[in-house]
């Protein structure tokens, strides 16, 4: 229930109603790594995560190149854009980074319950969008801006002024950090040597912290102006 009503899925829906599809909701454990059929699991169900983390996107069989287009945790859900078309026919790769526990329950049930609710089905629509956004501006990121923009964006989005953590990519590989930012591995570690030089960012016991604020936004600033100095 908790875990329902700190969800974006179901802002301004009443807890009676999301009480009332609770029990309808199934419950699945999915270990590390596991990797989810398009055919069943992603296709024709909707998803909420309540413990884990789960990244979505796409690899390439030939060269082996991945690239991580959604990384979501607890009370986020996946894929929202089947509630959209009801088609169920994104071929997305969908993987457990950690252990996972989940709810779901077929497309065809979460409709009907977004037709019965307005606000329900209002909530949706937002996180649709909201994904569709964050697409756009991925793209933009991927084809116009430089791998070590790329990298201080994903660190400052990720960011916990209050914690000071980096939340959903908290005790990733450097390769999982590459496959979001659309690189390798080898460029990561050259690139948070260089953050790390500059005292923007530091390694301890194999997690990374942001050190200093300022620096890695000056690092973002800089970069981008570089980026553009012939651009006039």
């Amino acid at each position: 229930m908790k875990a329902l009503q700190r969800s974006a899925l179901f802002i301004g829906v009443d807890d009676h109603f999301i009480a009332e599809i609770l029990p309808a909701l199934q419950h699945a454990c999915l270990p590390r790594g596991y990797v989810m059929s398009i055919d069943t699991e992603v296709c024709r169900r909707f998803h909420l995560i309540l413990r884990g983390r789960i990244k979505i996107g796409r690899h390439h069989l030939e060269t082996g190149r991945e690239v991580t287009l959604l990384l979501l945790g607890p009370s986020d859900g996946f894929h929202v854009l089947n509630l959209l078309d009801g088609t169920g026919t994104h071929d997305l790769q969908t993987q457990a980074i950690d252990d996972v526990e989940l709810l779901w329950a077929p497309v065809e049930r979460w409709l009907a319950w977004m037709d019965e609710n307005n606000a329900l089905r209002r909530a949706m629509a937002n996180v649709a969008a909201s994904r569709i956004e964050h697409f756009c501006e991925l793209a933009g990121e991927l084809a116009l801006e430089s791998t070590m923009t790329r990298l201080v964006h994903l660190l400052l989005r990720h960011f916990d002024g209050d914690t000071k953590g980096l939340n959903l990519i908290e005790h990733l590989p450097q390769e999982e950090l590459a496959n979001m930012i659309g690189t390798v591995r080898p460029v990561v570690a050259r690139l948070l040597g260089e953050l790390r030089r500059d005292g923007a960012v530091e390694m301890c016991n194999g997690d990374l912290r942001i050190t200093d604020l300022q620096r890695l936004l000056d690092k973002a600033d800089r970069h981008l102006i570089e980026q553009n100095r012939f651009d006039i």
